[in-house]
């Protein structure tokens, strides 16, 4: 076995500068590297984190047998629900066969359609959210444009009372926060810790009353549909429908939320394409790619070895985990030429942001479109992006992007 000391990835606090030094030595040194200090195995190529995402049978996304179900902190009464563990009916933390039986279900209610219908709405939020920072001298990005557009688009696609969405949204915040310090290699950052189990609860009490409502009362909504899909005459179970529930709140609002977070940094250090794209609005979508490209809002993928194997040159032993470094992936020399460069034209574009093999992002249809009606709208209306003050970025290894971003005047 090839072993290599690896330093602890630096933080992001200044906008990923140190982050993407530390992953170029990395990569340089080789594209995979096990250490002995953390009993893991990190990978830094394009190939590599390919081949790893593409092979659920050697490198598996259930960690239920690295992670034990969760013991409840709160007493529940008898009757009541317990506290749900988060690794049962995750779609994300599924292997075949029960992955593809999940993504079916999930597949008959997110449907193409269902995300098209969407258009709309969007524009509407987008452009709602716009109006109100209208005249503002100031307005904080994060908070009153790159949060709430996706929470509220998904909060309408599952049904939700406008008046709840704030509640989603707190939510959804929470959830991010929840695991900020753990490792880049830390099993911890799978499971939610104990103090969330009460809003746990709230939040597993509120979606499954909805769903039982839909279920006796369906509407055109996803929800309606997740618990009336069937495939080979099974149903999604409760603790399915709530697990999926969440990853659509947590995983399609924050990708969303950094991607336009990250996409405004881009288009400030990169003026000329910020230009570009307001002569041509028609360039948005190539350019969303690049950001997705070159600042990843997920910046790494677990799996756990189900076997022993070899990777890169590399042996690795069973049941370790491996940490593939999306970020450093995309800016694998092999595959991208200068990759460096922030290029809105930039043709092909094999990123592996939105992942690779069968746990490709079920979202990525929605987000995309998110991104790009808020981004075209946003370049449209602000004809200057003035940054009032520098802005503040996630810490945690496991996203990268900013949680503050404040503009000065920046809305027609």
């Amino acid at each position: 076995m090839t072993e290599a000391a690896i330093s602890p990835p630096p933080t992001t606090a200044d906008g990923g500068r140190a982050l993407r030094g530390w992953l170029a030595a990395n990569r340089a040194r080789n594209r995979v590297l096990w250490d002995e200090a953390t009993r893991s195995c990190q990978v830094f190529g394009h190939a590599e984190t390919q081949r790893m995402l593409k092979d659920p049978e050697t490198f598996s996304s259930d960690f239920g047998r690295l992670i034990p179900a969760p013991e409840s902190p709160v007493e529940v009464a008898p009757g009541e629900r317990p506290v749900p563990n988060l690794l049962e009916g995750h779609l994300s933390v599924t292997d075949p066969p029960r992955h593809h039986k999940l993504r079916r279900l999930v597949s008959q209610a997110l449907t193409p359609r269902a995300v098209r219908e969407l258009e709309p709405k969007i524009d509407r939020i987008s452009a709602g959210l716009l109006d109100a920072m209208a005249g503002r001298a100031e307005v904080e990005m994060v908070a009153g444009f790159f949060n709430p557009l996706p929470v509220v688009v998904i909060a309408e696609l599952l049904g939700v009372p406008a008046g709840d969405q704030a509640m989603f949204r707190g939510w959804a915040d929470a959830l991010v926060s929840a695991n900020h310090d753990a490792g880049a290699v830390d099993a911890a950052r799978l499971q939610l810790p104990e103090s969330m189990a009460e809003l746990l609860l709230e939040m597993q009490s509120y979606i499954l009353d909805h769903a039982a409502h839909r279920r006796r009362h369906p509407g055109d909504d996803v929800l309606s549909r997740l618990v009336a899909a069937e495939v080979e005459g099974e149903r999604l179970s409760e603790t399915e429908i709530f697990a999926i529930t969440l990853m659509l709140l947590l995983a399609g609002h924050i990708s969303t939320t950094l991607l336009l977070g990250n996409a405004l940094i881009r288009l400030d250090e990169e003026p000329a394409a910020a230009a570009a794209l307001r002569e041509n609005p028609a360039l948005v979508p190539g350019a969303l790619e690049e950001v997705l490209r070159y600042s990843p809002p997920a910046p790494l993928a677990y799996r756990l070895t189900t076997r022993p194997t070899t990777l890169g040159g590399v042996d690795i032993p069973a049941d370790v985990m491996v940490a593939s470094w999306v970020f450093s992936a995309n800016h694998d020399e092999r595959v991208f030429t200068d990759p460096e460069t922030f290029d809105i034209t930039r043709d092909p574009n094999p990123h592996l942001s939105f992942g690779h093999g069968i746990h490709f992002c079920i979202g990525a249809p929605l987000g995309r479109m998110e991104a790009r009606i808020a981004l075209s709208q946003l370049l449209e209306r602000a004809k200057e992006l003035r940054f009032a003050e520098a802005p503040v970025y996630y810490e945690s290894p496991t996203v990268f992007g900013v949680k503050r971003l404040v503009l000065s005047n920046p809305v027609a």
